[in-house]
């Protein structure tokens, strides 16, 4: 195996991880606000990303992230296939695009930890969040499928 291979493939399974946990709160997590209500999951969310969210996620995006620059490098310094380095590309690029949207995202967690218990305003908060956080689910489950793409053609 050769090390640009290892950094692909150790890359694309860091990007997977990531793009699960992402996946888990757009698809399952934030849709329970409409079950308990706006104000547990206010709290639940305030508690969630402030505590082990802060400790998981970002570590896991910082070092996708990391490992995807490395790896886009990593392919135009070494002349990879137009195949490979054109998907990394775009893991490049929806990479960036999703911490756009994670960037967008975070005031409104943040805002959580002190938003009174007023309905209205967390309803509101947390939809901008759930914006912002699928515009950034969409970006990372994209730079993942396009990292196995460029996996699979090596």
């Amino acid at each position: 195996m050769d090390w640009f291979l290892i950094l692909l493939t150790v890359t694309t399974a860091v990007r997977g991880f990531g793009a699960g946990l992402i996946y888990d709160v757009a698809l399952v997590s934030l849709p329970v606000r409409h079950t308990i209500g706006v104000i547990p999951f206010a709290r639940y969310a305030a508690a969630l990303f402030m505590g082990r969210g802060v400790r998981t996620y970002g570590p896991v995006s910082i070092l996708g992230a990391l490992l995807t620059v490395a790896v886009t490098i990593a392919a135009f310094v070494l002349d990879e296939p137009p195949i490979v380095t054109g998907s990394i590309s775009t893991a490049m690029l929806a990479t960036a695009l999703a911490f756009a949207g994670t960037f967008r995202a975070l005031p409104a967690v943040l805002s959580l930890r002190q938003a009174p218990e007023d309905e209205a305003l967390l309803s509101q908060t947390l939809d901008r969040f759930a914006v912002w956080h699928t515009f950034s689910t969409v970006c990372q489950l994209i730079s993942f499928i396009v990292l196995v793409i460029a996996l699979a053609n090596i």
